[in-house]
């Protein structure tokens, strides 16, 4: 699937939900990866000045003053992710595949998953400002990799990951 013909003006009504298990406990694997734009539908983003800061604002005042944090968010549980509807921040993927396609691809295919200029330069990071780039996880495997290289996996290994997600799947339901 190409993310580039994705509709990027979803109304995403239960983005929230995405905040509120991010809050869960023990949950503290704290990584910037950054997904793209986000979509028109959640209130701030249509905003074109806001952006989403994660762990250093702008929603979160006590950690402001540390900007190698900006970029950065607590990482979800994965218990029931597979009957989430939306993920990421923003709320800008809406199936497992995108997600998984999105740590593959990242780096190596950027058109597959980033909005992409009229002469076809992916914009890659687009919703974070420039002096937060460097936040960005480039190091870590699959983010290792540079334009044009093998994806850090195949497809089958992408089914299998999205396989084993939803095997974390129980009747588990938030209370409000």
């Amino acid at each position: 699937m190409c993310f580039s013909t994705i509709r990027t003006k979803r109304i995403v009504a239960v983005a929230m939900s995405t905040r509120r298990a991010a809050m869960e406990p023990h949950q503290s694997n704290r990584r910037s990866v950054r997904s793209p734009r986000r979509p028109i539908g959640l209130k701030l983003n249509e905003d074109p000045r806001y952006s989403d800061l994660g762990i250093c604002g702008p929603l979160r005042a006590d950690m402001k003053e540390q900007t190698q944090y900006c970029g950065m968010f607590v990482t979800p549980t994965l218990r029931n992710v597979a009957s989430r509807s939306v993920f990421f921040h923003n709320g800008v993927f809406h199936t497992l595949q995108e997600v998984v396609d999105f740590y593959n691809f990242r780096d190596v295919a950027p058109r597959k998953i980033y909005q992409h200029t009229l002469q076809g330069q992916a914009v890659k990071y687009d919703d974070l400002p420039t002096q937060y780039r460097t936040n960005i996880d480039i190091q870590g495997p699959p983010f290792n990799r540079k334009l044009g290289d093998e994806p850090a996996m195949t497809s089958q290994e992408e089914a299998d990951i999205i396989a084993f997600l939803k095997t974390l799947t129980d009747d588990y339901t938030p209370t409000p």
